[in-house]
């Protein structure tokens, strides 16, 4: 072979290399840091500051859920109350931290609306699941679901 070639497959396995050790440096800082939502999109999310959340009919109150149950996992037998909503992830500001290799910083929110209590991923590597689907948008989150986040799994009970 010549040295030519040699070189020319030097530079390029040193190429893939850097790309690679690039990649995992942004799939891990993304994991620390989350990623960065304009104040357009925080605002379209209703996460606005300042910005009152809507309220509910007490008929509908009564019907939504009131307690998150982990029912698989290491903290199984766990109750929280959901309020108007929770943080889940491995982060210190998250009301249920979860101590598992497959959940991200700030990994998904389930949050009250109108309509009922959602689910909505916030960009974790490895995926939020309701009822054994993976969640894409916000979605709808009731009493007969099951919410799936690493190797945990919760249910809403009233």
């Amino acid at each position: 072979m010549s040295e030519l070639a040699v070189l020319g497959l030097k530079v390029g396995f040193l190429a893939l290399l850097w790309l690679f050790i690039l990649f995992t440096g942004n799939v891990v800082r993304t994991d620390l840091f989350g990623r960065k939502v304009s104040a357009a999109e925080l605002a379209a999310q209703g996460g606005a500051p300042g910005a009152r959340p809507q309220k509910i009919s007490r008929r509908a109150l009564r019907q939504l859920p009131k307690t998150l149950t982990v029912t698989h996992g290491k903290q199984a037998g766990l109750q929280l109350p959901l309020g108007e909503g929770i943080l889940i992830g491995r982060a210190s500001d998250c009301q249920l931290l979860l101590d598992d290799d497959y959940v991200s910083t700030r990994h998904a929110r389930i949050s009250r609306t109108p309509t009922g209590y959602q689910v909505e991923d916030l960009g974790s590597t490895n995926g939020t699941f309701v009822n054994n689907q993976r969640v894409t948008a916000p979605t709808p989150f009731g009493i007969e679901d099951t919410l799936r986040i690493g190797r945990t799994m919760m249910s809403a009970e009233k």
